[in-house]
């Protein structure tokens, strides 16, 4: 079998080397969520979520982006295309 050309496949490692990212974009991959729900699914700090979603909006090309930017609190995440393309290979049958 050949790798994909199209799969960014070193986001798809960054990803997967990380228990926590992993878990953020496979809940993203379910439906659009703030930090603090992400934060309370995986019993992590709100803060600490936060610096994940920061991180994976700032890859190139980011994986998540913010549905909600003008609202000051509880704005809600999603997945971009990079993000849904790397959740379908970041399982552990890929």
């Amino acid at each position: 079998m050949t790798a994909d050309p199209d799969v960014p496949w070193g986001l798809v490692s960054e990803v997967r080397r990380s228990r926590r990212k992993t878990q953020i974009i496979e809940i993203l991959s379910e439906e659009p969520a703030a930090a603090t729900d992400v934060a309370s699914e995986i019993r992590l700090e709100t803060k600490t979520v936060s610096n994940y979603f920061l991180e994976l909006k700032t890859t190139e090309p980011p994986l998540i982006k913010c549905l909600t930017p003008e609202q000051p609190h509880h704005r809600l995440y999603c997945l971009t295309e990079t993000g849904d393309v790397v959740s379908n290979h970041i399982g552990s049958n890929n």
